[in-house]
């Protein structure tokens, strides 16, 4: 055998193990929720109730705020829903009413009646001072993206993203979630609808169909105008 001939063996079999090995393990590349990571922020939510010495009633602008107060509690409250009423001041009287009108009015507003803890914070020497609301909730703070005339996306030699890629996701992610707490865990399963699982069950052994059967005003029809 030549050395020519022999040369060219050595060759074959270098290429042959270069193209069995294996490239050693590097570390995973980082994804845009983790190169542009959106942090979240335990928060509460606080409405005050004034309350005159003379009150007997919520006022109507009272009623209003108790809207919008029990519907983003009912949104993205966690916990308790905390009615403190203020003991000890010159309107002790009319905020013990007041505050029972006040946990009624939640009540009709869909806040459970567990959900929402009673309590009393000191007032002495105040006047009027007023019943205080309050519930837990998060805020998610947007990443903070690096200008796109600031980097060189015409040169990218590592093949990699370039270092704003995927931040406006994720700054649109925070700003558009309706809870933040979702970021951090999921939320709990509602409980199976047992009954509707046996109407189903039974219609299954029965032979029968077990969808909901539409009625004449559910079904559509096609207009001709659009064949």
């Amino acid at each position: 055998m030549n050395a020519r001939l022999s040369l060219l063996l050595a060759s074959v079999a270098t290429l042959g193990a270069c193209a069995t090995a294996k490239p050693p393990p590097g570390p995973p590349i980082a994804s845009a929720a983790d190169r542009h990571h959106i942090d979240v922020e335990q928060t509460g939510a606080r409405l005050d109730i004034p309350v005159a010495k003379d009150d007997v009633a919520l006022s109507d602008q009272s009623r209003g705020d108790l809207d919008g107060f029990a519907s983003a509690y009912l949104r993205a409250g966690h916990g308790a829903m905390i009615l403190s009423t203020p003991s000890g001041g010159d309107n002790g009287d009319a905020a013990a009413l007041v505050a029972q009108q006040t946990r009624l009015a939640l009540i009709d507003r869909g806040v459970p009646y567990a959900a929402i803890a009673g309590s009393t914070y000191d007032a002495s020497g105040q006047s009027g001072a007023p019943i205080v609301l309050r519930f837990t909730n998060y805020e998610a703070h947007a990443p903070n993206c690096t200008p796109l005339y600031e980097q060189d996306l015409a040169h990218q030699s590592n093949n990699q993203p370039w270092a704003s890629f995927g931040c406006a996701t994720q700054a649109n992610l925070a700003a558009m979630i309706e809870d933040p707490h979702d970021l951090l865990a999921p939320r709990t399963e509602d409980p199976r609808d047992g009954g509707r699982r046996e109407t189903v069950f039974t219609a299954y052994r029965a032979g029968q169909p077990t969808g909901a059967q539409r009625t004449d005003d559910e079904r559509a029809a096609i207009s001709n105008a659009v064949q």
